[in-house]
């Protein structure tokens, strides 16, 4: 099976005090897949994210290595093979109209009829193509998000921490987006804290902890009280699912 993406042995760490954020991040990504990365807030999923991409902080440095399609990832991957939706719809430029932002990664093609399809297919007004981003609802600019991602020449999608702060609605709303965007033919590496959205979404799991992968599990292994989950991490944040909780005794 080949791999859109690998990362093998990733360390990150602080250049003066040497110390590690990231230790020993093996993953890979295959086609039409989407792979989650979950874990607690501030164990470094979404610096895993700037190192794919090659946006780390100036005083961060990186050794292992992140390959795309079986060579070195370059930065000018970054948009046009790999790309990015940010946690946060600030990402959206404000000076631009949504519809030339939704154009402007597009590779072939009548690019404004492309658009236009692609907004209403995901449940927009064509008429938002006219507006910039401050006139749009944080719903409408996460799909925005979304469907600039679809409309890329871009394989490989970073979702990063899509869910947070949504209530139960937009939150199935946002899961249903993703889905959109595998069906549009693209691989996705989901990172969250949702453990919920995780299990919803991806085939697999790799759990995250203090900037260590402990296990990537496959989704069915996720039944009962986890007695087919081997690290007590990887089963206390199963178990401390609402509806877990709910039904144990």
């Amino acid at each position: 099976m080949n791999n859109l993406l690998t990362i093998k042995e990733l360390d990150i760490f602080h250049q003066q005090s040497r110390h590690y954020l990231l230790q020993d991040i093996n993953l890979s990504l295959t086609s039409g897949e989407i792979l989650a990365l979950v874990g607690e807030s501030g164990s470094g999923k979404s610096l895993l994210a700037q190192a794919i991409l090659q946006m780390l902080p100036y005083n961060l440095e990186q050794k292992g290595d992140v390959f795309y399609r079986g060579q070195r990832f370059l930065s000018n991957h970054r948009g046009k093979n790999i790309i990015l939706i940010p946690q946060s719809i600030d990402a959206l430029d404000p000076l631009m109209k949504i519809g030339k932002q939704i154009e402007g990664l597009m590779q072939k093609g009548d690019h404004h009829q492309q658009m236009l399809a692609l907004l209403i297919r995901l449940g927009l007004d064509t008429e938002i193509a006219d507006r910039y981003p401050f006139q749009l609802s944080g719903g409408q600019a996460r799909r925005v998000l979304v469907a600039i991602a679809i409309g890329s020449s871009a394989d490989v999608v970073i979702a990063d921490e899509p869910t947070p702060g949504l209530d139960q609605k937009a939150k199935q709303d946002m899961i249903t987006l993703l889905k959109e965007v595998q069906q549009a033919g693209k691989s996705i590496l989901l990172i969250t804290h949702d453990f919920d959205a995780a299990l919803q979404l991806a085939e697999q799991i790799a759990v995250l902890k203090d900037g260590r992968i402990l296990e990537i599990v496959n989704r069915a292994k996720f039944t009962g009280e986890g007695e087919r989950l081997q690290h007590p991490f990887t089963k206390k944040m199963w178990q401390s699912l609402p509806q877990n909780l709910f039904t144990r005794s």
